[in-house]
């Protein structure tokens, strides 16, 4: 019979176990197709209750304040909800739709300014096509998608997503097309909100569950499983320290021995401790990690063992996303979280032993070292003594010199101290009789420009007088103008009347002049 973990319905089997200080929070998939929530504080477990979504595609976490938000799918609708265990009418929020395309292989994370961040991947079938889109929740509404990566072929393209302290988002996903699966990596910051370039990190066959985790000390550790003529393995690979934006990858390392069944490779947590852990039939291999390497711990068998995702906190409140290992419980609701309880927080006596003969091994030699340090201290000290009592005798000569000497320079320091202060007085005058010269000159410059003003409002006032002038002047000219061409017209009349006039007289004259003649 094939392993729970690698059936198709295992990502949507999986429950979600939501862990702080002082409560817990389990998600878990119930009868017709709703979600149960139980909470928990303490060892003591709460009744189920279900919840308005369905368990066809989801995911859950904690977010700053420690509160409970589930992110759900149905029919191409998603739904967001803050349960909460006082109110049993809750009303999910849709946020987005994507009726169009299939959406699965949800991750969602929340850092430590309130934000949420949810992926998942959506295909278009006819087209076999696919992308990877990322959602952020700001606190108070959830903005547009934003697309990490694209492409053609299968629809297997499922990653991790991974925090860091500084809310940086680390984000491994494999991509499958042409018979063969690509590992690849992206990280996300939030003060630039932008998804960095994708860095491949092996291109093995078969390449399967990827799992990222960021330590306390922001080293990026990345498992997943592989497949090499017919036989499993487990793969490593390593990104250190603060520098890891500048930082590579470490080389590819096969960490397990060979596999006739397939494994499922995670990390988790035990006693705030990090563990690489996969899981082989009924078999849990541990190591655990241990300064700067990995120390292999005893296996743990299950009878039929489950895996529950698991968010928590650190010491330090920093978000953790990893699995747990439990035993299944076929029993009524309610049962689950018995045997969640010791998986929290289980003692592996051998391993504790191991490194406690190991850590009692350093300190035995360390003593060791200390004891022979101490000897040669206290040999180094007589010789020191009788050093000091010879010096102590010259040392009193030293101090008498030393002593007048002192004197000397006292009375040169108190000198000093005379002059400095008569260098401060005078620079006190001279600052003094400056700010007063500049007062008189601020004065002297305020009085001239006082009195320019006056000069210009003088000579504005006469330029008005000239203006008004010079108008009139031109409204007399105007007029006389007129007037000379008035004059004009009349006397081009009188010329016209005076050349009649005259006309008329000579033709009299003639008259006259003829009837006169004999």
């Amino acid at each position: 019979m094939m392993p729970s973990y690698l059936q198709e319905s295992f990502s949507l089997e999986a429950p979600y176990l939501l862990a702080s200080t002082d409560k817990q929070y389990l998600i878990n998939p119930g009868p017709a197709g709703k979600l149960l929530l139980q909470e928990g504080i303490g060892s003591a477990w709460g009744e189920p209750r279900p919840l308005p979504l369905h368990q066809d595609n989801y995911c859950a976490v904690l977010d700053k304040n420690r509160l409970p938000h589930l992110v759900s799918m149905e029919q191409g609708h998603f739904y967001h909800l803050v349960p909460t265990m006082e109110s049993e009418e809750e009303t999910p929020v849709l946020f987005y739709r994507e009726e169009s395309k299939q959406c699965s292989h949800f991750l969602m994370a929340g850092d430590q300014q309130g934000a949420l961040h949810f992926i998942c991947l959506a295909i278009d079938l006819p087209a076999e096509r696919w992308w990877l889109l990322h959602h952020r929740y700001t606190g108070s509404s959830w903005e547009e998608p934003r697309v990490i990566d694209f492409g053609s072929g299968a629809s297997e393209n499922y990653g991790d997503l991974a925090l860091d302290a500084h809310d940086c988002l680390h984000l491994a996903y494999r991509i499958d097309g042409d018979s063969q699966a690509s590992l690849y990596y992206r990280y996300f910051d939030p003060g630039a909100a932008h998804w960095s370039k994708a860095v491949p990190l092996s291109t093995s066959t078969a390449i399967a569950y990827p799992s990222l985790v960021v330590d306390q000390n922001q080293n990026l550790h990345l498992l997943w499983r592989t497949v090499f003529e017919e036989k499993y393995y487990i793969c490593y690979r390593f990104k250190g320290g603060p520098g890891w934006k500048t930082g590579g990858w470490k080389p590819e390392t096969v960490i397990s021995t060979e596999m006739t069944g397939p494994p499922f490779p995670f990390f988790s947590y035990q006693s705030g401790e990090l563990l690489i852990a996969w899981l082989e039939s009924d078999t849990l291999f541990r190591y655990r990690f241990a300064g700067d390497q990995w120390d292999r711990i005893a296996p743990q068998r299950f009878e039929k063992p489950q895996l529950i995702r698991s968010n928590s906190f650190s010491l330090e409140g920093r978000p953790l996303n990893y699995w747990i290992a439990v035993e299944s419980s076929e029993s009524a609701a309610g049962g689950l979280p018995s045997a969640i309880l010791p998986a929290v927080d289980y003692n592996d006596l051998e391993s504790d032993f191991t490194r406690l003969d190991r850590y009692s091994g350093k300190l035995i030699g360390q003593i060791s070292d200390l004891s022979t340090a101490k000897e040669r201290l206290q040999e180094e000290l007589r010789s020191r003594s009788k050093e000091m009592l010879l010096f102590s005798q010259q040392s009193e000569k030293k101090m008498c010199r030393l002593q007048k000497s002192l004197e000397h320079k006292d009375a040169e320091l108190q000198k000093l101290q005379e002059d400095f202060t008569q260098v401060v007085d005078t620079l006190k005058q001279k600052i003094e009789q400056g700010r007063q010269t500049r007062e008189a000159e601020r004065k002297r410059y305020l009085s001239t420009l006082q009195e320019l003003k006056k000069e210009r409002h003088q000579f504005e006032n006469i330029l008005q007088e000239k203006e008004k002038t010079i108008a009139q002047l031109e409204s007399r000219n105007r007029e006389q103008l007129y007037q000379i061409e008035q004059l004009r017209e009349e006397n081009e009349a009188l010329k016209s009347k005076t050349r009649a006039s005259s006309w008329s007289v000579k033709k009299l004259w003639e008259r006259i002049i003829y009837y006169k003649k004999p």
